[in-house]
This record gives structure tokens, sequence and C-alpha cells, in this order.
């Protein structure tokens, strides 16, 4: 199969889309496209310095290593506006991928999109496919114009020969005859092999509570700081890139903050702390989301304390669910002092979760079902 995806930027940070790719591409050709934009910039600091690391990229052959790039995937920088909904941006965007794609309708194309905004740039052959990976809900999603998304949504759901969601909620808001589930996987491997203890955590003492992703709105920064001002023999560790405010957690002197790190190193922090936390707060985007990190956390065998939100409810029976700041608490306590039974128990209950979750069974999933579509249609 020949895959044009439109996703994130390569490497820019290990989405579900790319250890997807990085799977199917062991297999089929991939022509992946960095993000085309879901958000108007305007002149705040934050979209200046975005829209010049863009231009930096544009003329760049260097990516970050945070994932390994295969070699039957092609990675494209399109010079293409973020303007979606003028009509001669999206002219001009039309023209501008049709330079980069003059030779790809040579034969049957899969067109993959993550990113809606890029329904408008294809023109679908009858022999092609087009696949929505739905993996947010935009309407509330951190940093997206749902203004601007929501139309190029709309038409996406409507053409779609095939819908992926990623939780029930996306679920229930998709046509029925065409919607599949494809949660989240897990490079199992990585996190169940042995890994040396990371050094940037290796001096501290006392049960380490941990947590890696990006530290946004979407964390409980009030139920954290109640967590460490009440448990000051605890280390709490925050491994990411920090978008929100967090000044006043970050003055006790038992939280660790670790800027974003290599999705290769994980493991040497997520297999060595005590226990891994979600501390989200109650949004509509986390009710709809599957985070990418909780089968991550159940390869690594630690125990698992949440916030109570849907994506955790299925695994209860492996994750300390917390409903209000105190109860959150006093989960963490209880992880803290499960015994060595208790833990190797939980472990392996874990673990074999996980390896039901790998990345290669979802792309073999997704091979499977492309195949009866292909067949079907």
């Amino acid at each position: 199969m020949r895959f044009v995806v439109f996703a994130e930027d390569w490497a820019s940070h290990p989405s579900s889309t790319q250890h997807l790719f990085a799977e199917l591409a062991k297999h089929h050709e991939v022509h992946w496209v960095n993000s085309i934009g879901m958000r108007k910039p305007s002149l705040k600091l934050n979209d200046l310095k975005r829209v010049f690391n863009k231009l930096k990229q544009l003329f760049s052959e260097s990516t970050s290593a945070t994932i390994e790039t295969p070699e039957a995937l092609h990675v494209y920088k399109l010079p293409v506006l973020p303007w979606h909904d003028n009509a001669l941006v999206k002219r001009f965007n039309k023209w501008v991928y049709s330079q980069y794609f003059k030779n790809i309708d040579d034969e049957p194309v899969t067109y993959w999109l993550s990113v809606p905004t890029a329904e408008y740039l294809i023109t679908k052959q009858k022999r092609d496919r087009l696949i929505y990976y739905c993996g947010d809900d935009f309407s509330a999603l951190a940093g997206v114009d749902a203004s601007l998304v929501a139309p190029c949504e709309n038409s996406l759901i409507q053409n779609a020969d095939l819908i992926y969601v990623i939780s029930a909620f996306l679920m229930n808001k998709m046509p029925k005859h065409k919607t599949k589930m494809l949660s989240h996987g897990v490079s199992y491997d990585l996190f169940t092999s042995k890994s040396e203890i990371a050094p940037e955590i290796s001096h501290l003492n006392g049960p380490i509570i941990g947590f890696y992703g990006s530290i946004n709105a979407w964390l409980d920064i009030a139920l954290l700081t109640a967590l460490v001002a009440q448990r000051p023999s605890y280390q709490l560790v925050l491994v990411g890139d920090i978008v929100g405010p967090t000044a006043q957690l970050l003055q006790f002197k038992n939280v660790t903050h670790i800027p974003a790190i290599e999705h290769a190193r994980l493991a040497s922090f997520s297999t060595h702390w005590n226990v891994s936390v979600l501390p989200f707060v109650n949004n509509e985007q986390i009710r709809a989301c599957d985070p990418l990190k909780l089968k991550e956390y159940l390869a690594a065998g630690k125990p698992i304390v949440a916030t109570d939100f849907p994506a955790v409810k299925q695994y209860k029976t492996e994750i300390f669910i917390g409903k209000t700041h105190d109860q959150f608490i006093n989960k963490i306590d209880e992880a803290v002092s499960l015994n060595t039974i208790e833990r190797s128990t939980l472990k392996l209950s874990q673990q074999q979760l996980a390896k039901n979750h790998s990345w290669e069974s979802k792309a073999l999933k997704v091979q499977q079902d492309l195949s009866i579509l292909n067949h079907a249609v």
C-alpha cells in the first residue's frame, strides 16, 4: 500500500500516528506531510516563535531524534499557509501540495488524515481510500482554533471511507457505519526491557512519584501542589516541557522538573520511580482522550494513580483511581505501601494488558481493515 499521511511534524514528539506509521512503514510506502496547522497565528510571542520555527524547519535538513525514521517513510515540509478558511490561501496551498505530489496518483493511494484541515488539499480518485484518524476532540483541544477546524472536520467525516477513533467519547460523535475503535498502543519491548535508572533521578531519596508529558492546562496543578505540600517525604518528578503556570508548584523542594526527553529514554524513568501518575483535570479534552502514556505506564509495571476520567475506568483493577484530591493522595499512599508480592502481582497483570496493545498489533489491525475495505468497495 501507498500512504499519504497528514499529521504533526515527524519526530516532533512521539504521537500515536508516528508510532503507528513507524510500524506500517516496515511493509508499506509512506509519504508523511508535516503539520499544516490547525490555528491561525496571532501576534502573540508564542505564535511568532512557532512561525519562526516553522520557517526555520523548511530550510533545515535535520529533525530531532525522538523517533527513528524508517527508510520507506518520506517526510515533506510543505510551505503552506495556516489560514485554511481563506479561499485564496486554499488555492495557493492546493497548488503547493500538487507540486510536491505530481506523480503520486499513478497508483492507488490511502490518505490518512490526523489533521482535518488537510482535507481540501487532496483530490481523491475512485480507487483511493480516505481515512480519518481522530485522536482528539478538536472542539475542546487546547491550542486549536475550533471554528477553523470544524468545517474541515465535518467535510472529512462525510467523505472518509473509514474513521478511526481512540475513545468511546469520540465514537459517539461519528457515523457508526464507518467508524472503528483504534485505541493507542505501546512500544512494549522498550518499556518491559531492563534499563539503567536515569541519572536525573538516581540521587533522589524517598518514594518517587513520576509523570512525563506536556505540563499543560490539562494537568491538575492544584492537586499536585496539595500532594507535595501534604507529603514532603515524597519526591514528585515532572518530565516534559512546561506550557502552563507552575511557579508555585516548582517552589517546593520535593519537586524536580526535567525538560522533555527522547522517547527512548522514558523507560529509564518510569520503570525506576515508585508510582506513575495521571493527574488530569476533568474537562472535555480529557474525557475524550486515551493518553499514550497510560499503556506505557502499564508496560512499565509500576503502580499507577489517576484522577477519575473515562480512559482509566476500564483498567480499574490495575489502576488506583482517586475521585477527589484527598482520595488521589490517599491512593498514592496505598500504592507506595504495596508489599513485594502485591507489586509483583500488579506488575504481571499490567504488563499482560499492555502486551495486547503493542504498536505491532495496532498496525496489523489497520492492514487487515484496509484489506477488507479495498475488497469491499
